[in-house]
């Protein structure tokens, strides 16, 4: 099978270090470096502008630290970290990173991580996610990765979606509620309504307010939500419980 195109950015503070990256390269004519930065805000503006899907990322930059950049990064490209310390790999690999290499980079180790670009395609944005898959959620400030089932609910804020989890934290994130229909898994989500996807799991209470109205607890939620007739009648379907009404 033909290696996939990679079209990279080398993000490191040192220019030897960035050197000796690209003439180890050389050995994949797949990978094309199409720039180099040596601080985070440079390696974000020359994502923006460039559009990379692979970079290769320092910890420790001019002005931060290799992790600072990620959260800025949309769409997210696959990430080598390139480092010459160890005691950030499993932060690393929590945040789903393909490999993390220590300097002086050796050439097994570098073909070794770029085969597991091969063997880990990323998924793209209208795939079905599962239901323990790992997700990232990204806002202006952070980024934080976790399993499909954690998340209880989403609610449409205006342009952007508020996630919230079972353990009663959330994420505002710039992504439509359209998209999350598509991605999240229906054996597991509902839409009882076009501004709230709810996780079954998460349903703790309906109660009826008036003839036309009702109040649902969802774990995770710090209040209540209210729905319409119409809303609670989809609801009740989707759950197939309608004794809770």
């Amino acid at each position: 099978m033909k290696p996939p195109e990679l079209r990279s950015i080398i993000v490191d503070d040192e220019a030897p270090a960035r050197e000796q990256l690209q003439e180890r390269l050389l050995a994949h004519p797949n990978v094309q470096v199409v720039g180099e930065a040596s601080s985070v805000a440079t390696a974000v503006a020359l994502c923006a502008d460039l559009r990379p899907n692979l970079v290769f990322l320092d910890v420790q930059l001019r002005d931060g630290d290799g992790f600072s950049v990620l959260p800025r990064l949309d769409p997210l490209p696959a990430v080598i970290f390139v480092t010459a310390y160890d005691q950030y790999a499993v932060r690393a690999f929590e945040i789903n990173a393909i490999d993390y290499l220590l300097k002086p980079v050796r050439p097994d180790r570098l073909a070794h991580a770029l085969e597991r670009i091969i063997r880990q395609p990323q998924p793209t944005h209208t795939e079905t996610l599962l239901e323990d898959d790992r997700i990232f959620l990204r806002s202006d400030t952070r980024m934080r990765v976790v399993i499909v089932t954690e998340i209880s609910g989403i609610e449409a804020q205006e342009n952007y979606s508020l996630v919230r989890l079972f353990d009663g934290s959330s994420t505002l994130m710039r992504k439509p509620m359209s998209e999350w229909e598509r991605g999240l898994p229906a054996t597991r989500f509902l839409k009882p309504h076009r501004s709230l996807i709810v996780n079954r799991e998460a349903v703790r209470k309906i109660v009826m307010q008036e003839r036309d109205e009702i109040t649902v607890e969802l774990a995770g939620f710090p209040e209540p939500v209210r729905l319409g007739r119409r809303a609670a009648l989809r609801l009740r379907r989707a759950l197939r419980e309608p004794n809770l009404l």
